[in-house]
C-alpha cells in the first residue's frame, strides 16, 4: 500500500505540471495519433524501427526463429528464441521484433543494458486462499505476451488501454504449477524517481477508455511524433518545405516560409536534425535511458 500511495502521489503531481494539448490530425496526420499513450521505450522502438541499417539486418529474420504456443491455464502467449539473438543484441532487443509492426504490435522487449528503468515484479508463493492484485487486475483488460530468454529470465509485455508495459520478473517462474503472489519492486535505489515513475505510467494499462478519448501531447511527445512524420516523409523523397506542409498546413507555410528570420525553417532543421539522431542510435541515451551512445553495444 506504501507503494501505491506514493505512486498515486507522484500521478497528482505530474498530472499538475505537465500541459497536455491537442494536435492538428487531419488527413495522413491522423495516422499517428496511437502513438500518444506510448511510453518511452515503445517511442525507441518506432525510431528504430526507421533505421536502415535495423532494416537490413531484420531481413534475416524468420518467423520460426521464436516458438510460440498459448498458455493452457490463461490467454497469454508464450514465446521462447529458438536461436541465438546475435543481431537483435546489437540494438539493444532481446529477439528481432517484425519492423513492419508498429509501437504497441510488435513483441519487442529491450535487454536490462538498454534498458534499465524496466518495471520489476516479484513472484513469491501464495496460497490458495490468498488473491494476487496485480494478476486479478491485468488478465481480464489486457493483452499478455510472455518471454523467456536463453538465461531462463522471465519478462511480459502488458497491452491495454493503447498503452504497452514491459515487465521484468523476479522470484517463482511464472511457468511453474505453483499459485504466486506478483508484488511491484524497485531494486535500484539509485534510480528511485525514474523507477516509481515507471511503475506510476504502468498503471495506465488498466485502463479502459482508450477508444473514447481525444489524443493529447506534451511538448516532447509532440516533437517525437512530428520526427517520425518527419523521417517518413525524407523516405517518400519530400523537402523541408513539403514537411512543414504537411505538419502546419499549406496556408500557413506559405506565409511564414519566407521570413527572412526563418524561424520555420530553422525549426523543420532541428527536427530533421533530432528525429536522424534518435533513429541513428539516440534512442538508446535519450529514449530508454541506457547510457550508452549510438555506436557502443547495448548487449
Amino acid at each position: 500500500m506504501a507503494v501505491w500511495r506514493l505512486i498515486c502521489n507522484f500521478s497528482a503531481y505530474r498530472e499538475a505540471i505537465m500541459k497536455t494539448y491537442t494536435l492538428n490530425s487531419d488527413g495522413v496526420l491522423k495516422r499517428y495519433d496511437y502513438l500518444w499513450r506510448m511510453s518511452a521505450d515503445r517511442w525507441a522502438w518506432e525510431y528504430l524501427r526507421r533505421n536502415p541499417d535495423f532494416l537490413h539486418d531484420a531481413e534475416c529474420r524468420r518467423a520460426d526463429d521464436v516458438s510460440e504456443r498459448m498458455a493452457p491455464c490463461a490467454p497469454i502467449r508464450l514465446l521462447r528464441s529458438r536461436i541465438s539473438q546475435t543481431l537483435a543484441e546489437r540494438w539493444g532487443l532481446m529477439m528481432m521484433p517484425d519492423p513492419q509492426q508498429n509501437g504497441f504490435e510488435a513483441d519487442v522487449f529491450w535487454s536490462r543494458a538498454a534498458h534499465p528503468d524496466q518495471v520489476e515484479v516479484h513472484c513469491s508463493p501464495r496460497s490458495e486462499e490468498e488473491a494476487c492484485g496485480i494478476w486479478d487486475r491485468t488478465v481480464p483488460f489486457c493483452r499478455i505476451t510472455h518471454l523467456t530468454d536463453q538465461q531462463g529470465r522471465e519478462f511480459l509485455l502488458l497491452r491495454g488501454n493503447g498503452c504497452v508495459v514491459q515487465v521484468r520478473c523476479s522470484g517463482l517462474s511464472l511457468l511453474g504449477m505453483e499459485k504466486i503472489r506478483m508484488k511491484l519492486t524497485i531494486s535500484d535505489m539509485d534510480a528511485y524517481e525514474r523507477k516509481l515513475k515507471a511503475q506510476r505510467d504502468a498503471l495506465e494499462v488498466w485502463g479502459q477508455d482508450y477508444d473514447q478519448q481525444t489524443p493529447l501531447w506534451t511538448k516532447r511527445t509532440q516533437i517525437l511524433r512530428d520526427g517520425l512524420i518527419a523521417l517518413d516523409c525524407l523516405e517518400l523523397g519530400m523537402s523541408r518545405r513539403d514537411i512543414a506542409t504537411v505538419l502546419y498546413g499549406k496556408e500557413r507555410v506559405e506565409s511564414e516560409w519566407p521570413d527572412d528570420r526563418a524561424s520555420m525553417r530553422d525549426a523543420l532543421k532541428y527536427l530533421v536534425s533530432k528525429a536522424e539522431g534518435l533513429r541513428d542510435g539516440g534512442y538508446l541515451v535519450e529514449l530508454l535511458g541506457g547510457r550508452l551512445g549510438p555506436y557502443q553495444t547495448a548487449a
